[in-house]
């Protein structure tokens, strides 16, 4: 007789073999389970990078809006004291023709006063010689009323333009006196605005350097081509809108313009200055010019380059200050990158007139005036128009 456990070995294979292939089942899935957890870990993970992006980017977008709103205001105020430096300027200019016209109104006024002392003394002379004739004596020489009558006359006469010659005198030497406090009170006005011209200067050269340290923190937030070349595609396109605008504010002009059709190589370019950037020219991957920019000096007046109205006078992110004109049957002019402008929207602006201030407005890193012409909306060659 066969021992127990060798007669049931056919039966315990099946059921060695299911253990094994159970075993083998709960190993498996306990591998399983392991990298499944794994997986969900990793993807955890990379959720949590992802959402630790996306709120880096918009910490970084509010960073550049933030930097953004640094920048203009910078610009702003650099604006305001370039403006009033101007201001001051013209004042100056003013005060300095007050102070000239009184020197000469003084010269004048000595000259007056030793003409007048001169006839005045000579009326006195003659008094004196002629003293025998006096009143007394007339009036005693009965012979000849007529001659009494016209000698009396005559005294009157010469009573009165003495009176009179003492009265210019006074005023003469009132005048005079005038003048002397009017200079007095008008050379400490002009230390006054001397002292402020230069309060201003420091001013605005704190401003530049805010502006300037500004500019940088935002360029450090557009450094890649592809971002730079958005930028530009934005910027243009806001440039296009606010063009959009001006030519609805255009719509509603009641001023009788004349365009700038019949002016072609009559105009001046509307400041001194070589054309850096010239029409048509690349600018940054497909984008190209659609104006010109021109280096200029800094605080030197932009001119209007033919008669207009202003439809646009204001700050546009990429252009800085910009001054947009109507010059009437569809024509346009733009000038952008300024310091300041000196124009407000509506006002009439005859051609060569100053407009606004060349600056570096709008990003720029050195001083100049970007310019456009445009027909209809459309960009045109100012090459064609100006010489």
């Amino acid at each position: 007789m066969k021992p127990f456990f060798i007669s049931t070995l056919p039966f315990m294979k099946p059921l060695f073999a299911l253990c094994l292939l159970s075993i083998s089942v709960v190993a498996f899935s306990a591998i399983a389970n392991s990298d499944l957890d794994t997986q969900n870990q990793k993807l955890k993970q990379l959720q949590a990078q992802i959402k630790q992006q996306r709120e880096a980017i918009q910490t970084r977008l509010k960073e550049k809006d933030s930097l953004q709103d640094q920048f203009q205001a910078a610009e702003l105020k650099v604006a305001e004291f370039a403006l009033k430096i101007k201001q001051t300027k013209d004042s100056l200019t003013a005060v300095n023709r007050k102070i000239k016209s009184l020197e000469d109104e003084q010269t004048q006024l000595d000259k007056d006063k030793q003409a007048q002392q001169k006839v005045l003394s000579e009326m006195i002379r003659t008094a004196y010689l002629n003293g025998r004739h006096d009143y007394t004596k007339l009036l005693l020489n009965q012979e000849d009323p007529a001659q009494l009558e016209r000698l009396i006359t005559y005294y009157r006469k010469l009573n009165d333009a003495r009176v009179q010659q003492l009265n210019d005198l006074q005023a003469t030497l009132t005048r005079l006196q005038q003048i002397e406090v009017e200079q007095t009170q008008v050379q400490q006005q002009l230390a006054e605005l001397r002292e402020a011209q230069e309060q201003d200067r420091k001013t605005l050269l704190t401003s530049q350097l805010e502006r300037k340290a500004a500019l940088k923190k935002l360029n450090a937030n557009i450094r890649s081509g592809e971002n730079k070349l958005e930028q530009l595609q934005m910027d243009e396109q806001r440039l296009t809108n606010a063009i959009a605008r001006a030519r609805e504010n255009a719509q509603r002009n009641p001023e009788n313009l004349a365009g700038l059709y019949n002016l072609k190589k009559k105009l001046k370019w509307p400041t001194r200055g070589r054309l850096k950037h010239k029409f048509g020219q690349r600018r940054s991957g497909a984008l190209r010019w659609k104006g010109v920019t021109i280096d200029g000096r800094l605080g030197n007046a932009v001119n209007v380059i033919a008669d207009g109205v202003v439809l646009y006078a204001d700050w546009l992110k990429g252009f800085g200050w910009v001054t947009v004109i109507d010059h009437g049957k569809g024509y346009m002019s733009l000038y952008g990158h300024n310091q300041a402008l000196l124009k407000q929207a509506g006002e009439f602006v005859e051609q060569g007139e100053p407009i606004s201030l060349v600056g570096q407005s709008g990003g720029q890193s050195e001083a100049g005036l970007y310019f456009e012409i445009r027909y209809k909306g459309e960009t045109v060659n100012p090459a064609r128009w100006c010489r």
